[in-house]
């Protein structure tokens, strides 16, 4: 039950055939991506997944929206792994294109150049050590290793912000919020339309972070921004436990 029932594989009928094929064009064209990157894809019988070098899993879905722009198309995915995170790391990712396959490409384009290419490197022993800090847990000091995607920008920017300025707004509040265990993930985007309206989002570990949203949505207000323009950031950020302190 829950969120796995979503990626079950559906019996074609005339109601939902065409559901069905989105799907399975989704997983195609996702096993055709993870190959050309060099992974070794295994096709799941039960689910619309993947596994990913005997390690990873990862599902997929569109998502039923009626009142979507013909040419955008919801995704949602799922990254599971078996002793780190068997619940998985969720993420809903949007596709542009006027034909299915090139709204599913793009999503996927999307999806596996920041969150995914992040989820696989984390798993490596490269990190930035200026970006390394430590958290206390009782008497018991952590260091953690963040691993950031690219700062992705969306709109009519004039002139890019230097760093990383979604990170650093977040990085003293966040270390209260992680918990104990080898990772931790942290989902960010915000936006400011030609009215000053701020929309964001601001997910930790799959749960809504209300604190983090009002430390981005705050950021995004000092945004220079000419009349009609918009302007929005996304990142997906994890965090690490050391190798040394996973005893």
């Amino acid at each position: 039950m829950g969120i796995f029932n979503f990626f079950k594989k559906k019996t074609t009928n005339n109601n939902d055939s065409n559901v069905v094929d989105e799907n399975l064009y989704l997983i195609e064209a996702l096993t055709n991506k993870l190959t050309s990157f060099g992974h070794n894809v295994e096709r799941n019988k039960d689910y619309l997944a993947l596994k990913i070098d005997s390690e990873l899993e990862i599902a997929g879905a569109i998502i039923n929206t009626p009142n979507a722009h013909p040419n955008l198309t919801q995704i949602m995915i799922l990254v599971t792994h078996p002793k780190y995170f068997p619940m998985g790391i969720i993420d809903n990712v949007a596709g542009i294109g006027p034909t299915t396959q090139e709204k599913i490409n793009s999503a996927l384009e999307n999806y596996l150049t920041t969150t995914f290419k992040t989820i696989v490197e984390s798993f490596s022993e490269n990190h930035n050590p200026e970006k390394d800090f430590t958290t206390k847990f009782g008497n018991n000091e952590i260091l953690w290793h963040p691993k950031l995607s690219d700062l992705v920008f969306q709109g009519n920017w004039e002139e890019f912000p230097e760093e990383e300025p979604l990170y650093e707004t977040l990085k003293e509040a966040v270390k209260d919020k992680l918990k104990n265990q080898k990772f931790n993930w942290l989902k960010l985007y915000v936006s400011k339309n030609s009215n000053s309206e701020i929309i964001g989002e601001c997910i930790f570990n799959n749960e809504p972070w209300d604190e983090g949203l009002l430390i981005i949505s705050e950021y995004a207000k000092n945004w220079n921004q000419q009349v009609d323009y918009f302007l929005a950031q996304k990142q997906f950020i994890i965090f690490k436990r050391c190798d040394k302190f996973d005893n």
